[in-house]
């Protein structure tokens, strides 16, 4: 029954799922930091980011979920462990082209498993919501 459920899992609507998330993440992200939402010394910058990575992941998984509508959780939480991925390789390529990169620790583990759940949590909701449109309109 569990292969059943995640049998339409489809890695590539993953991987798209995760570039709409950081392209629209980071847009977002661009226009805090033009609105001066976000900066090193502004208050609050670090909800603003995770609005940011909300909304994000957000559409990355819903239009996931409109083009592979089967198993939506799964693809959200795919893309969710996708970022892991990505993290992974960025800090290994970092730390093979300048030793010197902060590599691991340039973000501390507590912040980066919250940024990972709130991506997991963000695109299965998006996926969620992408499925419920797909069915009803």
């Amino acid at each position: 029954m569990a292969e059943r459920r995640h049998s339409g899992l489809q890695l590539s609507w993953v991987a798209f799922g995760w570039f709409v998330a950081a392209a629209i993440t980071a847009a977002v992200v661009f226009v805090l930091i033009q609105l001066g939402l976000v900066t090193r010394e502004a208050p609050g910058a670090a909800s603003w980011t995770l609005v940011a990575i909300i909304a994000g992941f957000g559409t990355g998984g819903f239009f996931t979920a409109r083009r592979a509508s089967d198993a939506p959780v799964a693809h959200g939480l795919a893309i969710g462990g996708f970022s892991v991925v990505v993290w992974l390789v960025a800090n290994l390529l970092g730390q093979l082209v300048d030793a010197g990169t902060r590599g691991w620790a340039g973000l501390p583990l507590g912040e980066a498993l919250t940024v990972l759940l709130v991506q997991a949590i963000a695109a299965t909701g998006g996926a969620w919501l992408g499925r419920r449109w797909t069915h009803t309109g």
